[in-house]
C-alpha cells in the first residue's frame, strides 16, 4: 500500500465536510416537515451569505480529494518504479 504523508488541507477537508454537514443537519431539523424536502428548502430559504459559504466548502472539498488523488497517483507511481527498479536490478544479478 502506498504510503501517504499527512498535508495539512487533510484537516481542512474535516472541517468542511464538518460544515457541510451541520448545515444539512440543520436543514433537516427546520425543514422536515417541508414537502420539497430539507435539501430543497434549506437552500431555496437559507440567506445569500450562507449559501456562498456553503458552496465554498464544497469546492474546497473537492478540490482537497483532487490533491488527495495526486498524492495517492504519485506514492503509487513511485512504487511502480521501485518494483521496476528492483527487477532490473534482479535481471542483472542473472547475467
Amino acid at each position: 500500500m502506498p504510503s501517504i504523508e499527512i498535508q495539512s488541507f487533510f484537516y481542512d477537508l474535516i472541517h468542511c465536510k464538518d460544515k457541510i454537514l451541520s448545515t444539512f443537519e440543520g436543514w433537516d431539523e427546520t425543514y422536515n416537515e417541508d414537502e420539497r424536502g430539507s435539501l430543497v428548502a434549506g437552500i431555496r430559504e437559507c440567506s445569500d451569505a450562507d449559501l456562498i459559504n456553503l458552496l465554498i466548502n464544497i469546492q474546497r472539498m473537492a478540490t482537497g480529494y483532487e490533491q488527495i488523488k495526486e498524492l495517492i497517483d504519485e506514492a503509487e507511481q513511485k512504487e511502480v518504479d521501485a518494483a521496476m527498479d528492483d527487477d532490473e536490478d534482479d535481471d542483472e544479478d542473472d547475467d
